[in-house]
């Protein structure tokens, strides 16, 4: 074992947290997102769950390197490297907070305190179940996120009286902590999550469930889903459900804003975890050229951006169908409405694979695709509300196209 050196705390930090392509996709996103809540302080809806992700993302950045450390024995190897890593990520989730305490100020609205003090229970609760339970992970952020992504969107203000529980839940947990399993434990089993956690981008769904009744999507979307796998039409299979269920729950409760809310966050998360996947996977791109079914690596990526153009055309009337259903509850929304909104989608998806088609390195990627995903998003919502006359749905129109010929033009540099 080598001996303890005194170092800088920061040393080493960019190998840690950007070079690692597991912690590198949250804490990256946790860095933009918390940087543009102080944009976006003027807008509560939007900097609640701003406030929110950032804090449970960067939570989740040091969950994968618990796991990382149960994952390989550099914790044995090299003394303080534990205690150095976790420092780390410690100082990191002060600065998160800092900054989102800096936003809640600016925004002179108290009820956002009660948010972050209950984001960082539930990042808490992540790493701590994660630096014991290697193969939770995945099931234990994305139900987080879900938790979190509903407080947000059903109530409006959390009450006040949440921060002492919350303060109080935190300390009980710090405290109890070590009674209830031994933490960063090398354990076998890890190694095989930290790599099944790369591959698949860390998809919450099974890969046996559903998988018989995606065949003909798959087949359909191929060469698309040669990079992302049968999580493709899992995904897809999946959002059809959310929308029957947000639709059928509609007929008794006017949610539909809720509802397309959900359904944009979701069909664009779903986006980031088909290009990380089709990243990690680039270097099996000569072998999909090869295939006698193209006559040369160009025509191979014509039919990947054909198939993206695809997976669009699907998004957009899926998107379409239900917008329309919600809307016979809620006849405020108009037919440019419904449109425009369905384009938006369509388009944020060409261009979300546009910028995987350039970008090669993860660390980019995350950088584009956190912007990419806000801009959609927004953009989106936006025409839901407000893309109610023809000449906004003419520039979606034109908009769509445009990311349309970019997705083709971009296929070159795959």
């Amino acid at each position: 074992m080598m001996q303890a050196s005194t170092r800088p705390w920061y040393q080493g930090a960019v190998n840690f947290w950007l070079k690692d392509v597991g912690s590198a996709s949250y804490f990256i996103a946790a860095t933009i997102t918390s940087f543009l809540c102080l944009i976006a302080t003027g807008i509560e809806e939007l900097i609640t769950l701003m406030i929110m992700f950032s804090t449970i993302c960067m939570y989740s950045a040091i969950a994968w390197q618990s796991i990382k450390m149960q994952a390989t024995e550099w914790q044995t190897l090299v003394a303080g490297y534990r205690e150095h890593v976790m420092f780390q990520g410690k100082v990191f989730i002060v600065f998160s907070n800092l900054i989102s305490i800096l936003s809640i100020i600016i925004a002179g609205n108290i009820n956002l305190l009660v948010t972050l003090t209950l984001a960082n229970l539930i990042g808490l609760i992540i790493w701590f179940l994660n630096r014991s339970f290697s193969h939770l992970f995945t099931s234990v952020c994305y139900l987080s996120f879900f938790i979190a992504t509903l407080v947000c969107v059903l109530i409006e203000q959390l009450p006040i009286w949440l921060i002492p529980v919350n303060v109080v839940a935190y300390i009980a947990i710090v405290l109890a902590n070590k009674n209830f399993s031994s933490a960063y434990k090398w354990r076998s089993d890890s190694l095989t999550n930290y790599r099944n956690g790369l591959q698949s981008g860390w998809s919450p769904i099974p890969s046996g469930l559903l998988s018989n009744y995606g065949s003909s999507i798959n087949k359909g979307l191929f060469p698309l889903s040669y990079f992302v796998g049968s999580g493709l039409s899992q995904y897809l299979i999946l959002l059809t459900l959310l929308c029957t269920l947000g639709v059928a729950v509609n007929l008794f409760y006017n949610i539909t804003e809720h509802v397309i809310f959900v359904l944009t966050l979701t069909l664009f998360a779903i986006v980031s975890l088909s290009l990380w996947s089709k990243v990690q996977k680039h270097n099996s791109w000569e072998l999909l050229s090869t295939l006698p079914i193209y006559n040369s690596s160009y025509s191979a990526k014509v039919a990947l951006s054909n198939s993206v153009l695809k997976l669009a055309i699907l998004v957009a009337i899926l998107c379409f169908v239900t917008a329309s259903t919600l809307s016979l509850v809620n006849p405020t929304f108009l037919i440019f409405n419904i449109l425009s909104y369905s384009l938006a989608c369509s388009a944020g998806v060409l261009l979300s694979f546009a910028i995987g088609n350039v970008c090669k390195n993860i660390n980019l990627l995350s950088f584009f695709m956190c912007i990419s995903f806000g801009l959609n998003m927004g953009l989106a919502n936006y025409m839901f509300d407000n893309g109610d006359s023809v000449s906004k749905l003419t520039l979606m129109v034109a908009y769509t196209l445009a990311m349309a010929a970019i997705n083709r033009f971009t296929a070159r540099y795959l």
